[in-house]
């Protein structure tokens, strides 16, 4: 850790302003709302974290967004007639911090060929509020998707925060652990039908068939995507002997149980689509390797299901094989279609500007109707298009070739993974929000910071072992 002039540390003046916030703080919440106070205690003592252990603050930040901290643990605050989550306060603080310690280190981020998609999405978004506020958009509205863009910044302070190579196994393994803990939630809200994560869905499955099965379906709450790259990071690892097969086993058996669980049929074929892409990159002993570690595992869950719970592999072949029957009868995908229809006729009214962020593309259909949906939409793509312009489409393709490009040119199991999961929010943006959702954005964002800082320590490495200067890379 570099000093400064007088001889104290970058963590210690980090430390000190902690702690000096802290004081203030007390003072303010004792002085305005004692309870207020005590609820937001989290506050100063993340910030105390982030100035003395950055790094890790930057993971605990993902903890707080899987769901699994309790809601009276996670306050929120009224801003702009939306809300402000604990993890919004804590991106904003860890990126002031982290432009401190750059410039009390006087360190720089290297350039990446995956920053530019991102610069300029920027753009596209300075010109989106500016056309918001121009038409008058809803403050609520702006704030709401304005604060899912926040979570891009995620990527950099990851870039920050691994300076190492054991930095960066230190994230993943941290990534696979959260992953393990949110499938065992979500297995128990399934089997005991009791709700664990504050921000997942707890239901009866409801299939259009002639049977009906007395089993609860259970999602991950936003953090699926990162169940996904764990799943295929771990296969990675045990097709290159990188990984024990007692850690890896139950692992998987974990995940992949909680996969089936949610009884989603597009998690499912993502699922399956990531694992096969990613076992073909990385070469056909691999593969094997692979399909063979994945064909125990299904027969282990398969087995125990039989003997646990019978109806539930019934369920799942009846979920599975019950597409057409709800595309007949409509239900979501009706609703979808409507979407649409809206979304289509303002990108013909507006290809070039778009509708700004905040901008409503469809009226208020019923009372249950959820108020933000009249500005948000499932579809990715038509999303991107409504609020930027048609230029918006050019932002995932940018950024998606870049993605796998980069993950093919490194080729190791870490960068696949990254470069294979990183697929799953891309096909399902067409009928999901992962593009306008905090949940998929966070996950977008921790791929891309994860392949940035593994492919500057993996350029790093090699000009070491060429004689070359580390700094040129």
């Amino acid at each position: 850790m570099r000093a400064t002039r007088e001889g104290i540390s970058t963590t210690d003046v980090l430390v000190f302003s902690g702690i000096g916030f802290v004081i203030i703080f007390t003072g303010f919440g004792i002085a305005v709302s004692p309870i207020y106070f005590a609820i937001f205690s989290l506050i100063p003592i993340f910030v105390i974290l982030a100035c003395w252990q950055f790094r890790i603050a930057v993971l605990v930040m993902l903890l707080f967004a899987s769901g699994l901290i309790p809601r009276a643990f996670t306050p929120t605050i009224p801003f702009f007639g939306g809300a402000m989550r604990t993890e919004d306060l804590f991106l904003i603080m860890l990126g002031i911090i982290s432009m401190f310690r750059l410039i009390m280190q006087s360190d720089s981020i290297k350039n990446n060929s995956l920053w530019f998609p991102l610069y300029f999405f920027t753009i596209l978004v300075i010109f989106s509020l500016f056309i918001a506020f121009g038409y008058k958009n809803k403050p609520r509205l702006i704030f709401t998707e304005f604060r899912t863009i926040m979570y891009w910044f995620y990527a950099f302070l990851l870039v920050v925060s691994i300076k190492r190579e054991e930095h960066l196994r230190t994230a993943t393994n941290f990534i696979i652990v959260l992953s393990v803990f949110v499938s065992v939630a979500v297995i128990i809200q399934s089997f005991a039908d009791i709700q664990i994560l504050n921000n997942s869905r707890l239901e009866k499955l409801l299939t259009v068939t002639d049977v009906n099965y007395d089993i609860n379906r259970s999602t991950f709450g936003g953090t699926q995507g990162f169940a996904v790259f764990s799943l295929v990071l771990v296969l990675a690892r045990v097709s290159r002997r990188d990984m024990p097969p007692i850690l890896a086993v139950p692992t998987l058996i974990i995940i992949a149980f909680a996969l089936l669980v949610t009884f989603g049929r597009g998690v499912w074929a993502m699922s399956f689509m990531v694992v096969f892409i990613a076992s073909v990159w990385l070469g056909w002993k691999s593969f094997f390797r692979i399909w063979g570690a994945v064909f125990l595992v299904v027969a282990i869950i398969g087995s125990t299901s039989f003997v646990v719970k019978p109806d539930l592999f019934d369920a799942a072949v009846s979920r599975a094989t019950s597409v057409g029957h709800e595309l007949e009868k409509g239900g979501s995908w009706g609703w979808r279609r409507m979407e649409i229809d809206y979304g289509t006729a303002l990108i013909k009214k507006y290809p070039i500007r778009g509708i700004g962020l905040g901008g409503e593309f469809m009226p208020s259909m019923n009372k249950n109707m959820h108020e933000d949906h009249t500005a948000i939409c499932h579809n990715s793509y038509m999303y991107l298009a409504l609020k930027f312009g048609l230029l918006g489409l050019l932002f995932p393709v940018w950024l998606c070739v870049t993605m796998l490009l980069k993950a093919k040119n490194i080729g190791d199991p870490l960068a696949i993974a990254v470069g294979s999961a990183f697929l799953n929010p891309i096909v399902i943006g067409y009928t999901q929000m992962e593009w306008a959702n905090m949940y998929g954005v966070l996950f977008m964002a921790t791929m891309v910071g994860l392949l940035v800082a593994h492919d500057h320590l993996t350029t790093v490495k090699k000009l070491s072992a060429t004689g070359s200067h580390p700094s040129k890379a």
